[in-house]
């Protein structure tokens, strides 16, 4: 077959076949409105979540800075407690210092020993001792002693029952007391002391020494050197526990001279 010759330039001429076009897709307008809520629903959820980002690192600034507002607080208030309980304790050790010796010598058996940190607070379901619970014992270092000398005490609480029970051991409440005839002479409770609360279980025994200067305490706390000195006569030393009546010592007889 003969092929066309191009008559300008005498080179036959190829024919090339252009691809074919893709048909365009034509979106109806229902399509449109549906991609454009498409679009809108994604733009609010996104909107949503970079609130809920936003939101989440917001509270957790405030949070740190609650936390370190609480620690800064925390810190202040314990610097203040020390310092008040510094001034407390100096205070407590003013007046102690004016108190009289007798409540400042003071022993603890160390076997077996009664546990001073249990207190009623501690153990609210455990009840008070009774004279079934615990008896006293007294004894003096001396029987004679010359007017102006010391008599030392050795009183002792003794757990005797089965039964656990809580007893407030201090010089205010297992009281001594010194008497001549109908009259108080002295007493260990004429100044005011701390609470001793003791757990007596077991065989507990609890320990302690007092001293009395012969001498005669008033209605009043008074340091030692500002009380009088009692006449040589007789007088009879007692150890009880406040309000608990049936809970009481042998008396112990000291002659003054």
């Amino acid at each position: 077959m003969a092929q066309r010759k191009n008559t300008s330039n005498g080179s036959p001429k190829k024919f090339t076949r252009k691809p074919a076009r893709k048909p365009v897709r034509k979106i109806s307008k229902k399509q449109q409105r549906i991609y454009r809520r498409r679009r809108i629903v994604a733009v609010i959820v996104l909107l949503a979540v970079i609130a809920a980002l936003c939101g989440l690192v917001y509270g957790m600034v405030r949070g740190v800075q609650a936390v370190s507002g609480s620690l800064s607080s925390s810190s202040s208030q314990s610097a203040s407690a020390t310092a008040s309980a510094s001034n407390g304790k100096s205070s407590a050790s003013a007046s102690q210092s004016a108190k009289p010796s007798e409540s400042a010598s003071t022993s603890k058996s160390a076997t077996p020993s009664a546990s001073e940190s249990s207190t009623k607070a501690k153990n609210p379901g455990i009840p008070n001792c009774t004279a079934s619970d615990v008896s006293l014992d007294l004894t003096a270092d001396t029987t004679t002693v010359a007017q102006g000398g010391k008599v030392t005490f050795k009183v002792v609480i003794k757990h005797d029952s089965k039964r656990d029970c809580v007893i407030d051991a201090s010089n205010a409440s297992r009281i001594l007391t010194i008497t001549s005839g109908d009259n108080t002479v002295w007493r260990s409770d004429s100044c005011p002391v701390d609470s001793r609360q003791l757990l007596m279980t077991g065989s507990d025994k609890d320990t302690q020494t007092i001293a009395w200067n012969t001498t005669s305490t008033g209605s009043e706390c008074q340091a030692e050197n500002a009380r009088a000195k009692v006449d040589p006569g007789t007088y009879v030393a007692t150890l009880s526990v406040r309000d608990h009546e049936k809970i009481k010592s042998s008396p112990v007889t000291i002659t003054v001279q």
